[in-house]
């Protein structure tokens, strides 16, 4: 097992920079540069996305209820929250790794919205309003990087997690928010997949750190299965 420990972290670590360096930064310099193919794609899908839902009452009513669970503000008071409980609890080690997780990912959507400055969906039966350049979605970033860490935290604090329970919500709440963005007309596609790729790659490359960081005291871990510190779940 020690072995497959010391594969998975160079993987999760490659993992999360390949996310990164090959399917942000390319997507990012493809919508800053108005590449046809990809703009043309983008305006046709959230073109009749927004048809549907106008014609949608309930589409509409569900996708304003669910895309609060990627807000940043929720997301952020709830991630500094946990990040002073698990302080307070004597677990330091947790407490950088998912805070470094969620503001990471924030910085790095930040970031690619200055430099992208790409201008937000425009439609005159508007039902939703955001402010801030478009690419990449913020919502989508941080619940990508938010979901993903919790669940690494709730692997490493429960003594029996149900991990794929865990691992289902990382990927599907984010997946869900993202759709919320599209469906309200004020992200495109392009937009919402830059920001999940941005959030899990982030963490992705996190947990490789965190777990690494073990190793080199000699307490291997394997951060799918464990967490990044599962002896939290003793003290």
């Amino acid at each position: 097992m020690t072995g497959d420990r010391r594969g998975l972290r160079p993987a999760l670590l490659a993992a999360g920079l390949f996310v990164l360096v090959v399917g942000v930064l390319p997507l990012g310099a493809l919508v800053r540069a108005k590449w046809g193919p990809l703009i043309r794609l983008d305006n046709r899908v959230e073109g009749s996305v927004h048809h549907d839902a106008v014609g949608s009452g309930a589409m509409r009513g569900a996708a304003k209820v669910l895309t609060l669970l990627g807000a940043p503000v929720l997301i952020e008071v709830t991630a500094a929250a946990l990040a002073v409980w698990l302080v307070v609890r004597g677990h330091r080690r947790l407490a950088g790794y998912f805070a470094a997780c969620v503001a990471g990912a924030y910085v790095l959507s930040t970031t690619g919205k200055l430099l992208v400055d790409r201008a937000r969906p425009v439609f005159p039966d508007a039902f939703a309003h955001a402010r801030g350049a478009s690419f990449p979605s913020g919502h989508a970033t941080g619940s990508a990087a938010f979901y993903l860490a919790l669940a690494v935290l709730l692997l490493s604090l429960l003594t029996r997690p149900p991990r794929g329970l865990l691992l289902a919500m990382a990927a599907v709440v984010p997946l869900v928010v993202a759709a919320t963005r599209v469906v309200l007309g004020v992200h495109y596609l392009s937009d919402v997949m830059a920001g999940l790729l941005i959030g899990w790659g982030w963490t992705a490359a996190c947990t490789a750190f965190f777990t690494a960081w073990r190793a080199q005291e000699g307490r291997p871990v394997d951060p799918l299965e464990e967490g990044v510190d599962p002896e939290a779940a003793t003290t």
